[in-house]
C-alpha cells in the first residue's frame, strides 16, 4: 500500500476520533452522551495507533525519516498523548474526579 494511502487514512481516522473528542467535551453535562462519544473516540484512536503499530512490525510499513529529531519529536508526544488518552478513558470510566481537569492537556495534545 503506498504510504501516502496510509498518511491520508490514518489522518482522518485520528481526525474522527477527535471530532468525537471535542463532541464528549461539548456534552459534557449529559452523560449518555458523553460517554458515546468518548467512548466512540477512544475506538477510534486506539484502533488508528493499534493498525500502524501492527502494521509497521508484522507488514513492514515505513515512513520515509527526512528529519529524524522532528521523528523523535513526534513519537514523543504520540506517546503522551496515547497515555493521556488512556487516561482519560480510565479516570472517566471509574468516575474519578481527575477526569473533569484532564481535558485542559489532553485535547491539546491529542
Amino acid at each position: 500500500m503506498p504510504p501516502e494511502v496510509l498518511y491520508f487514512t490514518y489522518l482522518v481516522v485520528m481526525a474522527a476520533g477527535l471530532v468525537c473528542f471535542l463532541q464528549a467535551w461539548r456534552h459534557r453535562l449529559d452523560t449518555p452522551l458523553h460517554k458515546r462519544w468518548g467512548i466512540t473516540g477512544t475506538a477510534l484512536s486506539l484502533t488508528g495507533i493499534v493498525v500502524v503499530l501492527v502494521g509497521a512490525w508484522l507488514w513492514g510499513w515505513r515512513v520515509e525519516e527526512r528529519l529524524p529529531d522532528v521523528v523523535v519529536f513526534h513519537r514523543q508526544i504520540a506517546y503522551l498523548g496515547t497515555a493521556l488518552l488512556l487516561l482519560t478513558a480510565i479516570t472517566g470510566a471509574l468516575r474519578m474526579p481527575l477526569h473533569k481537569k484532564l481535558y485542559i492537556v489532553f485535547l491539546p495534545v491529542y
